[in-house]
């Protein structure tokens, strides 16, 4: 039996490290791409809301 093509060109689920996952967020090494030194091989990001800018306000206006 064989994958049918459309599976191959799926789009990537979101990643979110098992450390996120379990809540210590301080401890995740994933916000940032890194490249793991074998040719085609790469780290996923985690996608974790945590690991996102939170908006500032300043004057009243989010920035």
């Amino acid at each position: 039996m064989s994958a049918a093509p459309e599976s191959a060109l799926a789009p990537e689920s979101p990643y979110v490290s098992g450390r996120c996952t379990i809540g210590t967020h301080d401890k995740c090494r994933d916000a940032e791409p890194r490249e793991s030194g074998v040719p085609g091989l790469r780290y996923l990001v985690c996608t974790c809301l945590c690991h996102r800018p939170m908006p500032v306000l300043v004057a009243g206006v989010c920035v």
